[in-house]
């Protein structure tokens, strides 16, 4: 087949999702999961879909739903018009230059996992298996997030989702009671895979309740610090390195502090991240993710799959990134009814006795559901 891309239409949709529950953080809470997702057709009738995973407000990054959708609907989307027909690889390093020039890699992840997929449906193979250039693993466990929930209802929660057979959580932790909330679960359930997520919201002078979790035995601290940037963590690692102030002993995991390849060649480099998160979209796309990953292999630093609260569009290749065989901990990745009551693909997330089947066919693997999309949509723009 021809593997030049030739376009019939490019729409964009933004949706408003209701979750069966709220979701809370350190940061911020949410009730409805608005998401952006962009739908590529070419005129042989294939379709590529992408989701950009921003949110409503900027409290996890700068990317908000309303900035990415003026941006990819008055810009990219328009541009990406104007170019002559093209291979892949010519449309991903259009899209790798605008994400330099502005930044905004969620965004960019949505057309550059659209126009994988749509490549991918063409050629017959599955999207993740052919970036990454290797075969994914059949199964993968399932890893539960618990947010920032009454402290009487911890426990009965961490139990129900334990008697599901999951044996990985992560729980939303803050300076007023994290630890306490961490104490709770590993008394317990001392045997548990268990990590935290504080969400930046410790100052650098509460660095003795961070050290409060090496007791815990937990697998990783996510985003403890409130980072001004990775420059200001690095000067500050440094000032206190020699301290006896400083020794944390559990592994501190970066997540909305690395937004792209440079970011995380730079913690590495200065020695500010033990353990990484991987999101497509916080990266960029699948191929910036792809990088990110050889690049925590080639410097031996571990990595996971975290996921956004996204729909299965997204959600998908975080699945089949997972089983890429070799993540530090189950990701970030539970049963789709978990938070909406009708996914927009089939099948959806379903794991059963903690233990979920990979879909791992042409493109995303899955089918998704034009009509649902519909349902869901609060606004479209088709070029």
């Amino acid at each position: 087949m021809n593997d030049i891309l030739n376009f019939k239409s490019i729409t964009t949709y933004r949706l408003r999702m209701p979750l069966k529950f709220t979701f809370k953080t350190a940061k911020g809470e949410v009730r409805d999961r608005e998401t952006i997702v962009v739908r590529i057709e070419d005129q042989q009738g294939y379709v590529g879909y992408g989701e950009c995973v921003a949110f409503t407000t900027p409290f996890y990054t700068v990317e908000t739903v309303d900035s990415c959708w003026r941006t990819i609907v008055d810009d990219y989307v328009f541009n990406l018009r104007l170019m002559r027909p093209a291979k892949l690889m010519t449309y991903i390093r259009q899209l790798q230059f605008w994400m330099k020039r502005d930044g905004m890699t969620m965004a960019i992840a949505a057309l550059e996992n659209a126009l994988i997929n749509l490549h991918c449906e063409r050629i017959g193979v599955n999207s993740v298996s052919y970036i990454m250039d290797q075969p994914l693993c059949d199964t993968i466990q399932s890893g539960l997030v618990i947010g920032d929930m009454p402290m009487e209802g911890l426990l009965p929660t961490v139990e129900r989702f334990v008697a599901t057979g999951c044996n990985r959580i992560k729980v939303k932790v803050n300076p007023v009671d994290g630890y306490e909330r961490m104490a709770r679960i590993r008394d317990a359930y001392p045997d548990l895979v268990l990590a935290a997520d504080a969400n930046q919201s410790y100052t650098y002078d509460e660095i003795d309740k961070v050290r409060q979790y090496d007791e815990l035995g937990l697998t990783c601290i996510e985003e403890p610090f409130a980072i001004a940037s990775l420059e200001s963590y690095r000067d500050w690692k440094w000032k206190r390195f020699n301290s006896d102030g400083w020794h944390v002993m559990t592994p501190i995991c970066l997540d909305e502090s690395i937004l792209g390849y440079d970011d995380l060649s730079y913690a590495i480099e200065f020695g500010l991240i033990d353990v990484l998160n991987v999101k497509v979209g916080r990266m960029g796309g699948l191929v910036p993710t792809k990088a990110a990953i050889n690049l925590c292999r080639e410097r031996h630093i571990p990595y996971w799959i975290g996921s956004m609260m996204e729909s299965g569009i997204s959600k998908m290749l975080h699945v089949q990134l997972a089983a890429l065989g070799d993540s530090y901990m189950a990701g970030d990745l539970s049963d789709s009814s978990r938070y909406f009551e009708r996914d927009l693909i089939y099948p959806d997330l379903s794991f059963r006795d903690g233990v979920m089947s990979v879909p791992d066919g042409d493109g995303l693997g899955v089918t998704v559901f034009d009509d649902r999309i519909e349902e869901y949509c609060v606004e479209r723009r088709r070029l």
